[in-house]
């Protein structure tokens, strides 16, 4: 009996020194990860393009890592250090002391939009950029940046759309309860579903604006098709219509339409290859100058004559079309055979801006 004893007080003794010792440490900091911002999203079979960061706010802890990754063939910015009330930097300005036996264009895109800026010792505030971000030659696919003050929360803007265009990142200390990355995904997904299911009611107003064909005293038409529809964040990348009837010697103007928010092209291109939107020239150190390709930006056949007669041969471009609504563009049906006659906007055509011209016989 008296070795039962034993045992038991022995038992106890080593369960005191096995139990936990109550401790006033902090809890460890949660390991660092990566959440993914996608910017912008497409329907290009439609002509569907939103201009949002998808999740619009992303809550993290200080040492996370925020990944931009571009979701659609626009071109955007992720942009910090501006304020709502700061006037942001144009896109497109003049190259300065221009020389044309130089310089491919007079215009460039700006370096304040178009050249990254990534802080080396994390972020905490101040100017950061992407650059340009899209899916052609020379622009950046992702951005990211390590966010490394607790308690902060950082506006960011899409230097080409501007503020419409916006995000949020919420630093919060290690204590704080934030969503997982996956969360924040999911967040992201419900948000797209809701920008898309808007499309329908935004596509309906802007077919509302088609313009019926006008009879001329000699018997042609006149025809006038609107390019592009801005409501919200929902940028509809069509013409309208995007299919017309004509006959030889009708008249087609192109019209940016009153909501319309971005730059277009009206081109045909009758099988020659499309210039791009920049042409980049190396400076020799630093990012390369993005010149606006010329190709894009004149007219074509240049000067423009009034009159000039469509036919399929060449091409035909109204050149950089910029909001707010022009004069527009026009062309005069010339003795063209039966068929379709496609065209495009060179700048939005991967997101879906392609119309044609049915032509039919007189």
């Amino acid at each position: 009996m008296k070795r039962f004893y034993t045992f038991i007080a022995l038992a106890v003794l080593l369960a005191a020194f096995a139990a936990p010792v109550p401790s006033n440490a902090a809890p460890p900091a949660p390991s660092p990860q990566t959440y993914t911002v996608l910017v912008g999203l497409e329907k290009s079979q439609q002509g569907i393009d939103v201009m949002a960061f998808f999740p619009s706010t992303v809550t993290i802890h200080a040492g996370d890592t925020v990944h931009w990754q571009i979701n659609s063939n626009e071109i955007h910015t992720v942009t910090f250090g501006y304020d709502q009330d700061d006037p942001l930097p144009d896109v497109i300005v003049p190259v300065p002391n221009y020389d044309p036996t130089t310089d491919p264009s007079p215009l460039i895109a700006n370096p304040a939009v178009a050249d990254p800026f990534i802080p080396t010792d994390g972020y905490a505030g101040g100017f950061a950029n992407s650059g340009i971000m899209g899916r052609e030659e020379g622009q950046f696919q992702d951005f990211s940046l390590t966010f490394s003050e607790p308690d902060t929360s950082y506006s960011y803007v899409c230097l080409i759309h501007g503020w419409a265009m916006s995000g949020t990142v919420s630093v919060k200390s290690p204590d704080t309860q934030v969503p997982s990355p996956q969360q924040s995904k999911a967040q992201g997904n419900r948000e797209m579903a809701q920008a898309l299911a808007s499309v329908p009611a935004v596509r309906k107003a802007a077919e509302q604006q088609i313009m019926p064909p006008v009879e001329n005293p000699d018997g042609t038409m006149t025809h006038t098709i609107l390019l592009g529809y801005h409501q919200g964040q929902i940028d509809l990348m069509q013409f309208f219509p995007d299919k017309t009837i004509v006959h030889p010697g009708d008249t087609v103007t192109w019209k940016l339409s009153q909501t319309n928010d971005a730059p277009h092209t009206v081109t045909f291109l009758n099988g020659e290859p499309a210039p791009g939107l920049f042409v980049p020239v190396d400076q020799g150190s630093g990012p390369p100058l993005l010149y606006v390709d010329p190709g894009t930006l004149y007219p074509s056949p240049f000067p423009p004559q009034p009159g000039t007669e469509l036919t399929r041969s060449g091409i035909y471009n109204s050149g950089l079309m910029v909001p707010p609504p022009d004069n527009g563009y026009t062309l005069v049906i010339g003795d063209m055979k039966p068929g379709p006659e496609p065209y495009l906007c060179l700048l939005h055509d991967e997101s879906g801006m392609v119309g044609t011209l049915i032509v039919l016989p007189k």
